[in-house]
């Protein structure tokens, strides 16, 4: 089984799904939305050893036979997994197009064969346009599940041919007892709360290789600031992080210096690994707070370009970054932000 089975919050959607199969009724394709961190993957690999398993109760499967097994080890034969591969920002038609010889074959162990499309509004324009064919003539025994935490930018006609299933944050209660079983109290409060309450995010949060990643991203702005990196080097810094999670992290370390800003000094806590932010807030004053939200604009730009299908020049955009947040700031502190 896989790392976060029965995830407490998603059962719910898992005994929706299990009935629907019980009574015959389960669709060929579905799209799983929601938020980043709440566990999608984890839902539909669960069902899945559900339906592969020879010895399921209502709930799971019996983790045991042979297919759990084969399940468990990522090699069971009816089960293919798509995602973006190392170093890619999309999906590619080659990836959707192996996928149709193995759809188009019957299943080899059982009643399924089951895809699964991981951040599938990452996929180009003409590897969507392959996936169309398999959603319009399916055949028989196949289900498709397209995973996505930005259904907006699917093709209307992918959207249409999918059950849509959406999933939602957990109650905190729910989300932090879950938590509580990997992390502190006291990190597992933190970490929910900065990152809008998605437990998985929270746990990846507190993770210790995830904290100097973040780390090194906060370090590049401190040092911009202070003038001690130029905009070239602070890039190049940034590129050797995915993109992505680049973003995340600036996202994330903008949201708690704005909050501290607003409070005024209170007394609310950055989280683990975070003695640069406290630093680039001293540097700070309530001056910055509008110019901060005009880089919040910048950062929500730059994700919105990195998941579209333009495929834009990485280094160029961290350094656009880098730019805006040095030109931005320095409007408000002159002397401390000259280059």
């Amino acid at each position: 089984m896989n790392e976060y089975a029965l995830l407490p919050w998603n059962q719910v959607h898992f005994a929706k799904l299990a009935k629907l199969e019980r009574s015959q009724h389960l669709g060929h394709a579905y799209l799983i939305q929601g938020q980043k961190g709440l566990g999608k993957e984890s839902l539909v690999k669960d069902f899945s050893a559900y339906l592969f398993c020879q010895k399921p109760d209502k709930k799971n499967a019996c983790g045991d036979c042979q297919p759990c097994h084969l399940f468990s080890a990522g090699t069971h034969p009816d089960f293919k997994y798509i995602g973006l591969e190392e170093g890619a920002s999309q999906i590619k038609i080659e990836q959707v197009r192996d996928s149709r010889n193995f759809l188009a074959n019957t299943p080899l162990m059982g009643k399924y064969k089951i895809l699964l499309i991981h951040s599938a509004e990452k996929m180009n324009i003409n590897a969507a346009n392959a996936l169309l064919k398999n959603l319009e003539e399916p055949a028989s025994g196949t289900l498709l599940f397209l995973l996505s935490h930005q259904p907006g930018l699917l093709l209307p006609t992918i959207r249409s041919r999918c059950q849509q299933l959406k999933i939602t944050r957990p109650n905190e209660d729910v989300a932090l007892q879950w938590l509580q079983k990997h992390i502190s109290e006291e990190q597992a409060k933190l970490c929910l709360q900065l990152t809008f309450g998605a437990p998985l995010l929270a746990l990846n949060y507190a993770n210790e290789e995830r904290q100097q990643e973040r780390r090194e991203i906060q370090k590049s702005l401190l040092e911009l600031l202070r003038s001690e990196l130029v905009i070239n080097d602070a890039a190049a810094t940034l590129s050797t992080y995915q993109i992505d999670d680049v973003l995340e992290h600036l996202m994330l370390s903008l949201q708690q210096i704005l909050r501290k800003l607003h409070s005024d000094g209170g007394s609310e806590e950055f989280g683990p690994g975070t003695l640069e932010l406290r630093d680039i807030v001293n540097i700070l004053t309530a001056d910055a707070i509008k110019p901060l939200h005009k880089f919040h604009t910048k950062l929500l730009h730059a994700r919105s370009a990195v998941q579209s299908t333009a495929n834009p020049n990485v280094q160029l955009l961290l350094e656009s970054l880098c730019y805006q947040w040095v030109k931005l700031l320095r409007l408000k502190k002159p002397t401390a932000l000259a280059v």
